[in-house]
């Protein structure tokens, strides 16, 4: 059983970096290549995580004001029982959709470059139930896998950029600041949601211990620091293997970047192996986040059962197959966007907002 307590400052920041790095390092290069056409891209990267940082101030306030309480304990207490229900109820489709969305791609991934022959659902339901598993015992089992798993994840990633740099043409990288700066600004709105997993924050709440603004304000500030850092090396590595004109072509281009390394000889060939078994772990803890999300929602809309864990797995599986393929996939991204937007954005402004303008009351009854 989960006997975790507290979590310390460096579990909390393995937490978050294990959520936020997941499918976003697959899919990002291409569409930032398609948005801003300039080899300075890695640059929206940076923009978004400043863009990020300053929503995280909403979370760390809100973590502050009502410790101990996870966004759906303090939808309830700030907006009431009616209209807490309707935040809940709203983040739990969230969390379900993004999980979905996530083992939907990573499925789609694992067919295509390493089980092509396997059915999409048996894939899907493996991946699921391991999933689950992890789940079952509680937050702090999720944790400690979290914990495990993230020195492998790091050193899988730091051998693709090492080994990458071999293939590397500085000519692809170059120039910096081509276009106007506003192109590259408005490929913020695609570096953000590349950071999705910062809100867990408000879902991990009983697992964090009573600290100050600033103390949280740092962890939340380093691990997207260390996410951002990560972003921007393989996106220049990226360029600098593939080229822009490319990376706007190839459908996954950090996979291909891996396959692009070659050392004649040497007793292990395939490198985008290497890098497929890294990213799916991040893909896997992110994945997992996010399932455990909705299931500690639906125990919060409704009365506590131990069959919400199996209920949400059920709607996951369902919205996951639901696309007939990658490419119906890709183009609900844009409506999971404005969903997540208004799930880890507006919901948690508006609770801010609306707990200012009660605090007096609070204050003086």
């Amino acid at each position: 059983m989960s006997d975790l307590k507290q979590m310390t400052m460096l579990q909390l920041i393995v937490v978050f970096i294990s959520t936020m790095i997941g499918i976003g390092i697959i899919l990002m290069p291409r569409d930032l290549a398609k948005a801003v056409d300039s080899p300075d891209l890695w640059i929206s990267i940076i923009f978004g995580a400043v863009a990020v940082s300053f929503v995280i101030c909403i979370y760390v306030t809100l973590a502050v004001r009502y410790p101990g309480l996870t966004f759906f304990e303090m939808s309830a207490v700030i907006m009431g029982k009616f209209i807490g229900w309707i935040f809940n109820f709203f983040f739990v489709l969230y969390s379900l959709i993004v999980a979905a969305y996530i083992l939907r791609i990573t499925a789609g991934i694992i067919k295509n470059y390493l089980l092509d022959t396997t059915p999409l659902y048996a894939v899907v339901g493996a991946f699921l139930l391991v999933s689950m598993y992890l789940i079952y015992n509680g937050a702090g089992d999720i944790v400690r896998f979290f914990q495990l798993y993230f020195p492998i994840m790091m050193f899988m990633f730091l051998v693709l950029c090492l080994l990458s740099m071999k293939n590397l043409d500085i000519q692809n990288i170059r120039p910096v600041l081509q276009n106007n700066i506003g192109s590259t600004l408005s490929a913020t709105t695609i570096t953000f949601f590349s950071f999705l997993g910062m809100e867990f924050l408000l879902i991990f709440a009983k697992l964090i211990k009573k600290k100050k603004a600033k103390h949280l304000l740092i962890t939340m500030w380093a691990s997207i620091g260390f996410t951002t850092l990560i972003y921007v090396a393989f996106h220049i590595i990226s360029i600098g293997v593939l080229g822009v004109e490319e990376l706007k072509e190839i459908t996954f281009p950090t996979i291909e970047m891996a396959k692009s390394i070659e050392f004649q000889g040497f007793f292990f060939e395939r490198f985008e192996l290497i890098f497929l078994f890294g990213w799916l772990t991040t893909a896997f803890t992110s994945f997992t986040a996010y399932t455990y999300a909705s299931t500690l929602g639906l125990k919060n809309l409704f009365k506590p059962s131990k069959w919400f864990l199996l209920v949400a797995g059920v709607f996951i599986f369902t919205f996951t197959m639901l696309p007939k393929g990658l490419t119906e996939v890709f183009h609900y991204s844009t409506h999971i966007q404005v969903i997540s937007f208004t799930a880890i954005v507006v919901l948690p402004a508006l609770l801010l907002v609306v707990s200012t303008v009660r605090r007096n009351t609070y204050a003086s009854s």
